[in-house]
């Protein structure tokens, strides 16, 4: 086998590992900044620091947010 056709053994299609900050998130989500930095601070929320940003890894975001979760059940969203 030809080692560019290799996938790696998780069967995803890329190894490359990318990772998005607050403001790349705002855009994609439509959500406000303030918004995205309290998903970010979140504890349930996979988010890491990354010197003085705070970033997500983009496999973490997508197991995230393909969870449903409701803010009546979650203390942290609540008003």
């Amino acid at each position: 086998m030809n080692p560019v056709e290799r996938r790696p053994e998780n069967g995803c299609p890329c190894d490359e590992v990318r990772f998005y900050t607050i403001n790349e998130l705002i855009p994609m989500l439509g959500w406000s900044l303030a918004t995205v930095q309290k998903l970010f601070n979140d504890p349930k929320f996979p988010a890491v620091d990354f010197g003085k940003n705070k970033v997500v890894e983009k496999h973490a975001l997508i197991g995230y947010f393909s969870v449903r979760r409701e803010k009546r059940y979650d203390n942290y969203w609540r008003d």
